[in-house]
């Protein structure tokens, strides 16, 4: 006799079988699981802060006030999100989740080319989960535009 059919050892090629493939792909799924689980709602607000820039950058074409575009973009940037953090008394208070500060972004009107510049970097925190860990990244926008306004030709 041959024995029974559990006791028999699976051939290379078998069903059933886990291979070191398959374990290698499982932790790749994985790991980028987790990556894009940590960083996607970090990108998702940085493209929103892109959004808000542009169309601060568009109120530009009829509102010639700089100041109080940057000024209203940069407290629409703040009102996005807001993080829990302590402060130096260690009391809990919230923070904006996009430390954009005023004084540092760079907005420039060029009358000559009809164009506006918008540029400035924040500092994000990035928590890894499980691992305890936090990393501080910058992310930067620079963006230009065209404050032209439209010709549509002569009204009817």
């Amino acid at each position: 006799m041959s024995g029974s059919a559990s006791s028999r050892i699976p051939q290379h090629g078998e069903r059933g079988g886990v291979s070191w493939v398959t374990l290698l792909l499982l932790a790749v799924v994985g790991g980028a699981g987790y990556l894009a689980w940590v960083w996607l709602p970090i990108y998702f607000d940085h493209y929103t802060v892109k959004q808000v820039v542009t169309d601060y950058m568009n109120q530009a074409v009829k509102n010639p006030d700089d100041a109080e575009l940057r000024r209203g973009m940069v407290a629409k940037i703040h009102s996005l999100g807001q993080i829990d953090t302590v402060d130096q008394w260690n009391r809990p208070v919230k923070v904006p989740a996009i430390p954009v500060v005023e004084s540092e972004v760079i907005w420039q009107r060029d009358v000559a080319t009809k164009s506006m510049s918008v540029a400035f970097e924040y500092e994000r925190q990035v928590h890894y989960p499980f691992l305890d860990r936090v990393v501080v990244t910058t992310l930067t926008l620079d963006r230009t535009g065209d404050i032209n306004r439209p010709d549509w030709g002569p009204t009817r």
